[in-house]
């Protein structure tokens, strides 16, 4: 039977220095352990790298994938999937640490590699498995995004997980799937617009979503809910951004700036059917901000608005949460 040796290290066999924190002890381990333990360590990494370097070798499968290594072999990235030619995964080498990948952020990549996936070849496993486990999340997308004038998320990406678009004039829809393997049932729906507007359409989506037909797609349920033929487009689809920022009445009326750095473009606008302001939520908020009488119950910001003096009320929690 072998024999297995003890050894107890503490601040009295080494020289641990007060006020250490974990992170200083692990730094400092080499130097601490005997020269032996440090040896025994680093032929254990080494075994552990071979036989990472041994999977990849036995991975490589170009007709399905396509594999990257960087020039010091720490990095390993898989992307171009068969199917899924947007997604990636990115590792680091040979801890199999994730790095990046292209999932929606909800999900909890990290945890459930950690969990699940000892091994390079258990975690590309599991990550083809969650990408076909996600395709009728990215399939309820494919018709909004072709259909639609969506504005945010600009550019839209595997990893967003809402979409905003317009359903008429000053008013829009703000479509949110928060567990992406349950498409339907994390589903909400948000109207963005003027007050009466939105009071009125939110009947008509209550209506709608107690007959919702799960034969349809996305995009069809909602234009039967609000008896449409079609969503509004982009008035130039060729030019796309480069013409909606030159067109003045795009403009947000307090920063004049179309699109943000965060990617939100004006789509606030006034209760007030005469007033012209249209908006980032984020620079009316600034502008709420300012008012002494200013005020938010419920979630709902109640203030005055920048142009006609008006009261306006808006909910910047839904306006401005991802």
């Amino acid at each position: 039977m072998e024999q297995l040796e003890y050894k107890l290290y503490n601040s009295a066999c080494l020289e641990i220095k007060p006020g250490w924190q974990l992170e200083d002890l692990l730094a400092h381990l080499d130097e601490l352990l005997p020269k032996q333990k440090v040896k025994d360590m680093d032929r254990g990494l080494a075994t552990k790298s071979s036989n990472i370097y041994a999977e990849i070798v036995k991975l490589h499968k170009p007709q399905k994938y396509r594999m990257e290594l960087n020039e010091a072999y720490t990095r390993l990235r898989f992307s171009r999937f068969v199917e899924f030619e947007a997604h990636y995964l990115e590792l680091e080498l040979p801890t199999l640490r994730l790095l990046q990948h292209s999932l929606p952020e909800c999900v909890a990549l990290a945890n459930i590699l950690a969990n699940k996936a000892p091994t390079l070849t258990d975690v590309l496993n599991l990550y083809l498995r969650l990408l076909e486990e996600l395709r009728p999340f990215y399939d309820s997308f494919v018709d909004i995004d072709e259909l639609c004038d969506v504005l945010q998320p600009y550019p839209i990406t595997t990893k967003h997980n809402t979409r905003v678009f317009p359903l008429k004039e000053r008013v829009y829809l703000k479509l949110s799937i928060a567990d992406p393997f349950a498409s339907y049932g994390s589903m909400a729906i948000e109207i963005i617009g003027p007050t009466e507007d939105v009071a009125q359409l939110r009947h008509v989506l209550s209506d709608g979503l107690s007959s919702w037909d799960m034969e349809l797609d996305m995009h069809k349920n909602l234009l039967r809910i609000f008896d449409l033929c079609y969503f509004p487009m982009p008035a130039t689809v060729e030019l796309g951004e480069t013409q909606r920022a030159a067109d003045d009445q795009q403009l947000c009326n307090i920063c004049y700036v179309y699109r943000l750095d965060s990617g939100e473009v004006p789509i606030v606008s006034c209760d007030n059917q005469r007033c012209v302001l249209k908006c980032h939520a984020a620079c009316l908020k600034e502008w709420f901000d300012t008012l002494a009488d200013g005020k938010t119950f419920l979630e709902v910001s109640f203030g005055q608005c920048p142009y006609c003096k008006g009261k306006l009320s808006t909910s910047f929690a839904a306006l401005l949460k991802n």
